[in-house]
């Protein structure tokens, strides 16, 4: 398998990015957000009932598309730590809050759904769990990690094959 390894960063469309910080007290309209309780409740994320929140103009570049995958930055067990969710998309604008990494795959190199599920796999976990930093009360990744790590990468073809399989 090492002849088909690659760096995860080579398979993404743009820089993987942390989301926006929004406190409370700015909550309630907008577009919605995904927080850590959606990402850890929902491995699947579509339409849910989530925070709305403001996001100028400017931001629009931290919008969610389908086939985004996130990662949690921080947990406070190691389980969590990087933990992979996949966006599958929303009938409305959403957004991402600071303690998760969005990466969005090349859809000509990478199928997402190959990738949420490789991360969720036990090799996908000892592969995250490499890079999981553990401090007092909390373990975390971060994203200049999490893009140097080695991932299988077959031909797309297999990879959507294998997506739809699982």
């Amino acid at each position: 398998m090492s002849s088909d390894l690659v760096r995860f960063g080579e398979l993404f469309l743009t820089p993987q990015k942390n989301g926006l910080t929004r406190p409370k007290k700015v909550r309630g309209s907008g577009v919605l957000m995904v927080n850590m309780g959606e990402l850890f409740a929902h491995p699947r994320i579509r339409n849910l009932v989530m925070d709305r929140v403001p996001l100028a103009a400017a931001e629009a570049g931290f919008l969610l598309t389908p086939g985004d995958l996130l990662f949690a930055r921080q947990s406070l067990v190691l389980a969590g730590a990087g933990q992979c969710s996949v966006f599958l998309g929303s009938t409305e604008p959403t957004t991402f809050e600071s303690h998760l990494i969005r990466c969005r795959l090349d859809p000509k190199r990478a199928d997402p759904i190959f990738y949420f599920y490789f991360f969720r796999s036990q090799d996908g976990r000892r592969t995250i769990e490499a890079i999981v930093e553990q401090g007092a009360g909390a373990s975390g990744i971060r994203g200049s990690d999490l893009v140097n790590v080695q991932v299988p990468c077959p031909p797309l073809s297999v990879q959507q094959q294998v997506g739809m399989v699982l």
